[in-house]
Formats: structure tokens, sequence, C-alpha cells
């Protein structure tokens, strides 16, 4: 019985091994549900596509910082209005340290307006 658990455990192990040594691919999209909408994010060809799926005077405000270049650049997508989406062409080092805000407004040029409502880190 012994024998049978340990090797059960280290099927498992190894599944579990294979599938986080598989997870920080190149090619992956990060997809997250926000207050007021959604954001995908490919990192290959570091595309950012923004839905905004709320009524209503507010937007979605998507910033993304380069955490890695020696001197950190900044990039940003928005949209506005439900039912409109806007991909973003965003241009970063592949394999840098990505940092992602999204803040919901209602006013873009007035950042008082802004509210945080998701925040990750990804790569390039």
């Amino acid at each position: 019985m012994k024998f049978r658990k340990s090797v059960v455990a280290s099927i498992v192990a190894a599944g579990v091994a294979l599938t986080l040594g598989t997870a920080g691919t190149a090619s992956a999209s990060t997809y997250y549900s926000v207050p007021g909408g959604q954001v995908k994010f490919t990192s290959k060809g570091e595309i950012l596509k923004v839905w905004d799926t709320k009524a209503g005077k507010t937007g979605l405000y998507v910033s993304v910082y380069d955490l890695s270049a020696k001197n950190p650049t900044m990039d940003w997508c928005n949209v506005k209005g439900k039912g409109k989406s806007k991909t973003c062409n965003m241009k970063f080092t592949n394999g840098h340290k990505l940092e992602i805000n999204v803040f919901s407004y209602t006013k873009m040029s007035d950042h008082s307006t802004r509210k945080l409502v998701a925040s990750w880190k990804d790569k390039a």
C-alpha cells in the first residue's frame, strides 16, 4: 500500500511540475474580467485588447509599465462605451517584466476620476 501511494504521489508531482514548466510560454495570453469590462494581454507581440461591457459614463484605461528596462517605459490603451473594444499593439522587449494596471474612469483627461480596479504582473 505504501508503494502505491508513493507511485501516485510521484505521478501527481510530475504532472504539476510539467504544468508549471509550460505555464510561462512566450505566446501565452492572460485574460481578466474586471469591473466594467475585460482585458486580454498576449505576450507574443505585446497585444492588449480592452472591452467595455458596462453601460453608463465609465470607460476603461489600461497602463502597462516595463519594469525591466534601464529607463522604464510605459504604454496605455483605453476604451469607452458599452460593447466597444480596442486593440493596442505595444512594443516591449521580450522577457521583460511588465506591470499592468486597469482603471475605470468617467473623464479621461481628469485623473481624479480614475479608480484602480485591477493590477497584475506579466512578461513581454
